[in-house]
């Protein structure tokens, strides 16, 4: 497995990060363990959770799974979804970003967390209020280094701003989704992670599935799969993105690869991707995209047919900006 710096910190990760989600919903704690067994057998050593999957037992679940291996590992969380009725049971307040930390580790049998993520923008706090608790988190040695999902390029580059006027410490990690058939990171986030130095870990690598090619747009959605929810129909299921899958699996074959093969590793070969985030229902599709990732780098020409595919996605619409 390669691996790669996280910039700014002293982590260097694998560059696929087991996704812990489907912990404790379609995945028992058996194979949850066999799941890390498996991932680090591969080399990977970076393993990424948030306090509100499946109400903390995900969190559970991969701590004990874990167990005394936690020293050899990049562990990562997340706050934001709600865990109560509370106050401070939600949101980024820092009376919540707080008592979620101290949450999460106890879930997890740890007294730290390598990487704790704010995973979605709350508008109803102050930036301040959040990075500066984030800030005495850190300080009080519970986070190692401070990380963003979900956000803009422009409320990451605030989040620096604030931070080297305070002497906070910034945000060093983003997760932000970014596929073959989800490219909107390219009109401008791209750019900004590079000019700013910080390190992208992407996640839906296989657009919820649409990627793998088993779905097909006249058809009900795989029972189990994430289709099944109307938050990724209303994102992946129309027919141009269904369109574009059928023009990839071509490209995929033309390369001899699979549709699963060619999506993971044109990820691989971008320059804004550290790492791509890899869930999996049990071992078995964890095995397969284990495997997908592990081959020969995608040459120019395959590449260019991707960027192709994309342009006629996207339509001709100018970018606001030069």
């Amino acid at each position: 497995m390669e691996m790669r710096p996280l910039l700014g910190t002293d982590l260097v990760s694998s560059r696929l990060v087991l996704g812990a989600m489907t912990f404790g919903s379609q995945v028992d704690q058996e194979t949850a363990t066999a799941m890390v067994d498996l991932s680090l057998e591969a080399g990977i050593n970076h393993f990424d959770t948030a306090n509100a999957y499946n109400l903390g037992e995900s969190e559970r679940m991969l701590g004990r799974a874990l167990g005394a291996r936690r020293s050899e590992v990049i562990v990562a969380t997340k706050v934001f979804g709600a865990m109560g009725d509370g106050p401070d049971d939600r949101g980024l307040s820092a009376a919540a970003v707080r008592k979620q930390m101290d949450a999460s580790l106890s879930r997890l049998g740890m007294d730290y967390v390598d990487l704790y993520y704010l995973h979605s923008p709350d508008y109803t706090v102050p930036i301040e209020e959040t990075l500066g608790a984030m800030s005495d988190l850190v300080r009080e040695g519970k986070v190692r280094y401070v990380a963003a999902s979900n956000y803009a390029a422009w409320q990451l580059c605030q989040m620096s701003g604030l931070s080297a006027e305070r002497q906070w410490p910034s945000v060093r990690v983003s997760q932000v989704m970014y596929n073959l058939i989800s490219r909107g990171l390219d009109d401008e986030y791209v750019a900004f992670a590079q000019a700013y130095g910080i390190s992208s870990i992407v996640y839906n690598p296989l657009a919820g599935g649409l990627l793998t090619g088993k779905h097909r747009p006249d058809s009900v959605p795989i029972e189990g799969s994430r289709f099944n929810s109307p938050a990724y129909r209303d994102r992946y299921w129309t027919a141009r993105q269904f369109s574009a899958v059928d023009q990839l699996r071509a490209v995929a074959e033309g390369a001899g690869i699979s549709l699963i093969e060619l999506s993971l590793r044109w990820l691989l070969a971008s320059p804004l991707v550290e790492a791509v985030l890899v869930g999996a229902s049990g071992l078995g599709q964890l095995e397969v995209n284990i495997a997908a990732a592990d081959g020969p780098a995608l040459d120019k020409g395959v590449m260019d047919a991707c960027d192709e595919v994309w342009r006629e996605l996207r339509g001709p619409l100018p970018h606001y900006n030069r």
